[in-house]
């Protein structure tokens, strides 16, 4: 049975609750997996260049907007990473946690998680064939990084819901 949660925490926070070890795990692999964007493939996946053919377009875009683009990326995981230390047990479930942070991180939050799929997603040439997989040998890197994707999209689904909601108008 999945617990996993967000939602307000008063009214400066969101809370995570329900944390299972699986969703744990792939929590604290994010500060592994956000390293990678800067490996050539993760890199071109998370900031491509905008035109195929104007390379005059490119370069400039390369010179002038990446770098604000990779900033925004980091400051974004930064904030992630800070938020996690404060996981802690969940006093209503046993064997389940929960995590509260400022809800003006959710868009902080909503980045990085999403990062961390492209970044797997790149890095082990996921295919769409493969996110139908739901049989997975956790000692395979490529299993592993596929039950991750599927994770953190799940968390990321319940991120995106409660930024839609007028409940996070803080």
């Amino acid at each position: 049975m999945i617990h996993l949660r967000v939602q307000p925490d008063g009214p400066k926070n969101l809370r995570i609750t329900g944390i299972d070890p699986v969703v744990l795990d792939s929590l604290f692999a994010l500060p592994e997996i956000l390293e990678l964007r800067d490996k050539p493939a993760a890199r071109d996946r998370l900031l491509p260049v905008p035109t195929a053919d104007n390379e005059a377009l490119n370069a400039d875009w390369q010179q002038n907007v990446t770098p604000d683009l990779r900033h925004l990326f980091v400051t974004a995981s930064e904030t992630v990473l800070r938020d996690l230390t404060g996981v802690e047990p969940d006093p209503r479930a046993k064997q389940l946690q929960q995590l509260t942070f400022p809800a003006e991180h959710l868009n902080a939050w909503l980045s990085a998680v999403n990062q961390a799929r492209l970044i797997l997603g790149e890095l082990h040439h996921v295919t769409e064939a493969d996110m139908a997989n739901a049989d997975f040998n956790l000692a395979e890197p490529r299993d592993l990084a596929l039950l991750r994707i599927h994770v953190l999209g799940y968390l990321l689904e319940y991120l995106v819901k409660i930024s839609g909601s007028d409940e996070t108008s803080l």
